[in-house]
C-alpha cells in the first residue's frame, strides 16, 4: 500500500514579506465581495496602524500558507486610564484545508500570545454565520453599538457619484488636518471609554484609508467633525464618523452653526452619529440629535489580562465613535 505523508502544520507571525501569498489566499478564501484585497491595503490596516503593528498568524505546511488571523491593536481611553486592545479583524482559510480547525487554532493562539502580552481585552462585529463560533470561544455579546439619528435637508439631495466626490473636494481631510498637527489638545472623559485621537491616527485612519473616503470640517483650536457620505435608498446618509471640542473651546453655538452649514451644503437625508465624548462636555449625543437606536452592529467581546469587562457590555460605559467601529 502506498505510504500517506502527514505535513506538519506550524504558525508563525507574517511579515511584510508575506503579503503577497496573504493577499492570494485572501482572494482565494473569501474573494474582493467587501473591499479590495490589496498588499498597500493590508500594509495600511495591519503594519502602518499607530497603535501598534498587528498580530497576524499565519498557518504554514511547509511555505505554503494555508491560513490566516490577524488581531488589530486598538486602545480605549478615559481619566480613569488606558485599556490595551485587539480587534479580531481579518481571517481566512484555503478552501483545500477547511475542517481542519486551522481557524480556531489560529484564533486561540492569537489570544493567548496577546495575553501573555498584556493585552487587555478582544473585541469585534462578527456577522451571524461566525457569531456562534466565537461564542464557543469565550466571546460574549456586548450588545448593538448605539446610534444617534439627527435631521437631514427638507429637500434632500440624490445620491450621486459625481456630487459625493465633489463634497469630499469641498471638504478635502489633508488640508483640514494640517494645521492640528501639533496643536490638538482634548479633555480626558471621566468614566466613559473612547478612542483617543490626536493628529497620527486621523492622519493614518481618514486620510491614508486605501478603500474609503472621508470629508472634514475642523477649525483648530476648537473643533473638529470627520464624515462619510453613504448611500441610502437614493439618498444620502451623512455619517459623523469623528466629533470632538478643544479644550480651549467654549460654548456651543460655533461648532454647531459650523455643522448646520455642513448639512446644508451636502444635503442629505439624515445624519447619523455615535456617542460624543469628546465632544463639549462629554454629552451622550451632539445637539439635536435624537437617540440613541440599537441600529448599529453587534459587538462581541473577550476579555484577556482584565478580566471584568462589566463596563464595556451594554455600551453604559463604552463610547466608541462611527468611525473607530466601521468594518475596514
Amino acid at each position: 500500500p502506498a505510504l500517506i505523508t502527514f505535513v506538519a502544520m506550524n504558525i508563525t507571525q507574517a511579515h511584510r514579506d508575506d503579503l503577497p501569498q496573504i493577499i492570494d489566499l485572501l482572494k482565494l478564501s473569501i474573494g474582493e465581495v467587501l473591499t479590495p484585497k490589496t498588499e498597500a491595503y493590508f500594509a495600511w490596516k495591519h503594519f502602518e496602524n499607530p497603535f501598534g503593528e498587528s498580530k497576524v498568524l499565519l498557518a504554514k505546511e511547509e511555505d505554503k500558507i494555508i491560513g490566516l488571523r490577524a488581531f488589530m491593536h486598538w486602545r480605549w481611553l478615559s481619566a480613569e486610564g488606558t485599556v490595551s486592545a485587539v480587534r479580531a479583524v481579518d481571517t481566512a482559510t484555503d478552501p483545500a484545508h477547511q475542517g481542519k480547525g486551522i481557524f480556531r487554532k489560529l484564533t486561540m493562539q492569537a489570544v493567548e500570545e496577546c495575553r501573555q502580552e498584556g493585552v487587555d481585552m478582544v473585541f469585534n462585529s462578527p456577522n451571524p454565520i461566525s457569531m456562534q463560533g466565537y461564542l464557543k470561544m469565550g466571546w460574549s455579546q456586548a450588545g448593538r453599538l448605539p446610534v444617534f439619528i439627527g435631521p437631514g435637508s427638507l429637500l434632500p439631495r440624490l445620491y450621486a457619484e459625481k456630487i459625493i466626490q465633489q463634497c469630499y473636494n469641498d471638504y478635502p481631510v489633508d488640508k483640514a488636518i494640517q494645521p492640528i498637527q501639533n496643536s490638538l489638545s482634548l479633555s480626558l472623559h471621566k468614566g466613559d471609554y473612547y478612542t483617543p485621537i490626536d493628529y497620527h491616527y486621523l492622519n493614518w485612519r481618514y486620510n491614508q484609508c486605501p478603500v474609503a473616503k472621508y470629508g472634514a470640517l475642523i477649525e483648530p483650536g476648537e473643533f473638529g467633525f470627520i464624515f462619510r457620505l453613504k448611500k441610502m435608498n437614493r439618498f444620502i446618509e451623512l455619517r459623523i464618523c469623528e466629533a470632538w471640542t478643544e479644550t480651549s473651546y467654549t460654548g456651543t453655538k460655533p461648532a454647531m452653526k459650523a455643522f448646520r452649514k455642513l448639512v446644508r451644503h451636502i444635503r442629505p437625508a439624515l445624519v447619523s452619529a455615535a456617542s460624543s465624548p469628546l465632544f463639549l462636555t462629554g454629552k451622550k449625543q451632539l445637539p439635536g440629535f435624537y437617540g440613541p437606536f440599537k441600529k448599529g452592529p453587534v459587538i462581541t467581546t473577550r476579555p484577556l489580562v482584565m478580566t471584568d469587562l462589566s463596563q464595556f457590555n451594554q455600551f453604559i460605559h463604552w463610547q466608541p465613535s462611527l468611525g473607530s467601529m466601521e468594518l475596514f
